[in-house]
């Protein structure tokens, strides 16, 4: 095992340099013109030209790779949601005679400390390399409006290092074209690919982050449904999604220091709604769909969750649904950082390395 100080930092890579109070302001600014109002946002190219990168031998490499649904796959049980459940069962029908749109593909990234030159073609496979293997799977941010993107590999090839395991990101589909809940499917069915691969579910550490942290526990919903959640060896959500209807103080508070806008999920335009996708229904509501617990998992259950830790900072928008959301866990970890946003999280080596080390330290712990 690496030492638990070691930190994936020390790679070079984009967003190593220390944050400046410009760069954070540009950021705010930047992102408040893209995500304040998504009506007439077209969605990024589902290829980028920029998708394969070179990465040295000696840092890491990766391999993106395609899986179908395996054939033991069921249709999905949620109780309490039939909007959601059709749905899902809807895209369920359609993978299971193939007329699903859009590949279904997976990263599979991993440092150079993790992987020597010897085991190199298993490292990239996408079966375990011994029996008791253990690995991250791990949901990017993105706003629900992206989700791989090409510099993303350095970041999971650094997380590799890090915690000393391979890490395996499904590059679920994304809105406006795709809507809720499939990224949910395309997560779900690339766990349940991964577990009929080899992998078994007490060896899969689950991470998502913003938008992918709320991806996450929606499919940690559907695996309680199956009486698995609990056999998941744990759980890290960073700056996650948790609470659509956007009803903590911090979406306020936070409006001049993060780099999220406020816009009400009452308009068409606003992040939840962009995700949720068009309502064919004049007599449902909204927001209060978005209450729903797959949606929103503030309002989920937290019985059958696995062991969790949860990462934010204070100046986040998302700071309050945090925090709130950790309380209703006794056995939650919350880490919390002082002038952090939903940006700078991820930026600068002295956050990173705080990152990466209570991340480590955690899934040493549930791991062991």
């Amino acid at each position: 095992m690496l030492d638990s100080n070691a930190c994936a930092s020390t790679m070079p890579c984009v967003g190593d340099a220390e944050v400046t109070d410009d760069e954070r302001e540009m950021a705010r600014a930047t992102s408040h013109a893209l995500f304040g109002n998504l009506t007439n946002h077209k969605g990024f190219p589902e290829t980028l030209p920029s998708d394969e990168l070179s990465i040295p031998a000696e840092t890491g490499s990766y391999r993106i790779f395609e899986y179908t649904m395996p054939a033991s796959q069921q249709p999905y049980k949620i109780d309490g949601d039939e909007f959601t459940l059709n749905r899902l069962n809807t895209l369920y029908l359609q993978d299971r005679a193939g007329q699903l749109q859009g590949e279904q593909s997976m990263v599979v990234a991993v440092s150079a400390s993790v992987a020597s030159p010897s085991n190199q073609d298993s490292a990239l496979d996408d079966k375990p390399m011994h029996e008791n293997e253990r690995i991250m799977m791990c949901m990017p941010g993105g706003g629900f409006i992206s989700s791989d993107t090409p510099h993303s590999k350095w970041v999971y090839i650094r997380m590799s290092q890090a915690i000393g395991m391979r890490v395996f990101v499904p590059r679920f589909h994304v809105a406006p074209k795709h809507v809720y809940p499939r990224p949910v499917h395309d997560v779900y069915t690339a766990f349940q690919h991964l577990v009929s691969r080899g992998f078994r579910p007490q060896n899969i550490v689950m991470m998502g982050a913003s938008a992918g942290a709320n991806i996450c526990m929606a499919v940690l919903q559907v695996l309680a449904s199956e009486g698995i959640s609990q056999s998941i060896a744990g759980c890290v959500i960073v700056e996650p999604v948790l609470d659509q209807t956007m009803s903590h103080d911090s979406w306020q508070r936070n409006q001049d220091v993060c780099v999220l806008p406020y816009v009400s999920p009452t308009h068409p335009g606003s992040m939840p709604r962009f995700y949720l996708g068009p309502i064919d229904d004049d007599n449902i509501d909204p927001v209060e769909l978005l209450r729903r617990p797959m949606l929103s998992p503030m309002f989920a259950d937290v019985a059958l969750l696995p062991p969790m830790h949860i990462q934010v900072g204070e100046d986040d928008v998302l700071y309050d649904e945090s925090v709130a959301f950790a309380k209703r866990i006794p056995t939650a970890e919350l880490i919390t950082y002082a002038r952090i946003n939903h940006y700078t999280m991820f930026r600068g080596r002295t956050q990173l390395d705080r990152y990466y080390s209570n991340v480590r330290k955690f899934i040493d712990k549930v791991t062991a």
